[in-house]
């Protein structure tokens, strides 16, 4: 999905379905027998009118957390969120993780080619984004999430705790137990990538 296709599918999300269906009941519930018919309304905005909103609005909200919560509980806010998207993603791609131990994940990896996205010390994993949400390869600098991958100017690096709660999900499903996942560098912080440090619990 490239990130126009992304921003267009917001404005066809299930939650404008599930207005207007309120909508309608509200009006069933008043005493009419159906709710009355209405023409689609055509977008007031540009696409790329939408795509600077959302960014200014996530920046924003970001600034909101930083002003009034305390570090701790931002990132468990902005990990919680991660964690979410990354159930989303998987109920989208029908993705189904058999957990399997240490031992036989690192069997695999030793398995593929090397790319540097994975390097295992001991029992602690470092792992690097390489390629964006399309699998492509993504060059240094970028930002993975489409949503703010243009880094707009004053984004709060409180953000890439989301990253965090996601790479906490897919590892810990991997190896069915809790996971520890620290960012080690992101390039919102003004890294190259972004990079994590995975422990077992």
């Amino acid at each position: 999905m490239e990130r126009r296709e992304f921003f267009e599918s917001v404005g066809k999300c299930g939650l404008c379905a599930g207005l207007a269906s309120a909508l309608g009941l509200t009006s069933v519930l008043a005493g009419q027998d159906k709710p009355a018919a209405a023409e689609p309304a055509a977008p007031s905005h540009s696409l790329q009118e939408r795509m600077d909103f959302a960014e200014d609005w996530v920046k924003n909200f970001m600034g909101v957390l930083d002003d009034n919560l305390d570090m701790p509980t931002r990132a468990k806010v902005m990990e919680a969120n991660g964690r979410a998207c990354a159930l989303a993603y998987m109920k989208k791609a029908n993705i189904q993780i058999k957990p399997v131990t240490f031992d036989q994940w690192l069997e695999r990896v030793k398995k593929r080619p090397s790319d540097g996205t994975i390097r295992v010390e001991g029992r602690t994993i470092y792992y690097q984004y390489r390629t964006n949400y399309q699998g492509k390869p993504a060059p240094e600098g970028s930002c993975l999430c489409p949503l703010v991958e243009t880094k707009p100017a004053g984004l709060s690096g409180t953000y890439c705790h989301c990253s965090v709660g996601y790479i906490k999900e897919f590892f810990g499903r991997t190896f069915g137990q809790p996971v520890t996942v620290e960012l080690v560098s992101s390039t919102l912080r003004g890294g190259k990538r972004c990079q994590f440090k995975i422990d077992l619990a």
